[in-house]
């Protein structure tokens, strides 16, 4: 049997950062035909589409340089447009710091939600909300909650938000004070929120640049594509795969963590049971191709709250970096429901009514094509079973020499930066 220093469980970002800092004697073992995970770029007659908005957010000095080595002159940075589509009008993102606009009886609703709850937190001091409905009527008001943030997550999770956990929130989810609710109450905010207010993304080709260029850095006879391991043994440190058995000392997976479970010949019934509890929404979006220039009003996406659209994102990377759909047309990507069950035709004509009603087409003709696509692995849940199942897998298998990293192998919600640096992580921990 061979044996391999450093066996690697899937070729996405964080894979491929873990291999690029470690070096040494690795294989990978990747089920698609080329690197790049969820950040593979598909190309639909000349329109580029990535899995939805990838778009790459740095905060990390080490990453930063990377990222400057790995493609010089090669980014844009591009400053964010994105707004919330509800009561039949825009607002700007994020809801929560910018009501200006709304209908007076909606206004109402939040701000006086917003002033309630900010009394109750000088009054009660610091508390600990239970899941995430208890946090956003804590923190921003049951107006702001009942109007955005609960209808929002619903269709994104699929469960009720009193299901879910705030642990998820930390930096994704903007948290103006009362003096800022106001200010954008009433037209005065300026200020972009939230980490995402600026973005970088390649000039040329898609999110799948970046993996590309990574992967530029590595030995390409150390990949093994168009496979996916059978089963392994993290007892006797081996991996099976087609009719081949391959020993490890060291194993990197960023493989979804049920998964990893569910090849392990040696897991005990607890960790079983453990993997079973872990929930995550279903990723299932379209495509889309427009015989227009420039949609969505040159949104870079939009939120769309109210069960009335079976979609709850819908964005334009276009609009971002126009190089990614022909001259004088553009792409969308939309983001279904998971609290719907929406058919193919249905999700279609409802697509075409609310651009045709936001003035982006005027005809069904200027929809050239949608094309439907699922992952199973969209959001993770974090319900009250998550943090601990979680901790009890990967604290199982680092015993074993065995580390699950990147967004789903850590079972976490990260960003891109995020899956690099766990790379990057395990990369020093294996030194």
């Amino acid at each position: 049997m061979q044996h391999i220093d450093l066996v690697l469980l899937g070729a996405g970002l964080s894979g491929l950062s873990t291999a690029m800092y470690r070096g040494g004697d690795y294989l990978f073992l990747e089920r698609e035909g080329r690197p790049g995970g969820l950040t593979r770029t598909e190309d639909i007659d000349g329109f580029l589409f990535n899995h939805t908005g990838h778009w790459l957010h740095l905060r990390d000095d080490r990453i930063k340089a990377l990222v400057a080595d790995l493609l010089p002159d090669g980014m844009v940075t591009v400053e964010r447009r994105a707004a919330i589509y509800s009561s039949g009008l825009f607002t700007r993102f994020p809801f929560q710091g910018n009501l200006h606009g709304l209908p007076s009886e909606v206004l109402r609703e939040c701000l006086q939600g917003a002033v309630a709850a900010a009394v109750r937190r000088a009054s009660k001091g610091k508390t600990s909300p239970r899941n995430f409905l208890e946090y956003t009527n804590f923190h921003f008001g049951e107006g702001i909650a009942r109007h955005f943030m609960v209808p929002y997550n619903t269709k994104l999770w699929g469960v009720s938000p009193a299901e879910v956990t705030a642990e998820w929130t930390q930096r994704f989810v903007p948290m103006p004070d009362i003096t800022q609710i106001v200010d954008g109450a009433l037209g005065l905010s300026r200020e972009a929120m939230g980490y995402n207010a600026s973005f970088l993304y390649p000039e040329k080709g898609g999110i799948e640049t970046l993996a590309r260029a990574l992967y530029d850095r590595l030995d390409p006879d150390r990949f093994i594509f168009n496979t996916r391991p059978r089963r392994l043994s993290t007892k006797e440190r081996w991996v099976e795969f087609g009719d081949q058995r391959i020993g490890y000392e060291n194993l990197v997976s960023s493989i979804a963590l049920p998964e990893l479970v569910a090849l392990d010949t040696d897991a005990p019934p607890e960790i079983r049971r453990a993997a079973k509890r872990l929930r995550c929404s279903v990723l299932r979006y379209v495509n889309v191709g427009l015989d227009v220039p420039r949609p969505l009003n040159g949104l870079h996406w939009v939120y769309l709250p109210e069960a009335a659209f079976p979609f709850y994102r819908v964005g334009s990377a276009s609009n971002a970096v126009p190089g990614l759909a022909p001259a004088g047309k553009s792409s969308l990507y939309v983001e279904i429901a998971n609290d719907q069950a929406a058919p193919e035709g249905e999700v279609v004509e409802a697509l075409a009514g609310f651009l045709k009603d936001i003035g982006t087409i005027e005809h069904r003709k200027q929809l050239l094509f949608a094309a439907f696509r699922t992952h199973p692995y969209g959001y993770v849940i974090f319900d009250r079973h998550c943090a601990r199942d979680r901790e009890a897998l990967l604290s199982h298998y680092a015993a074993m020499n065995v580390q699950s990293i990147g967004r789903y192998g850590a079972w976490t919600y990260n960003s891109m930066e995020d899956a690099i640096l766990d790379g990057l992580r395990a990369a020093e921990s294996l030194r």
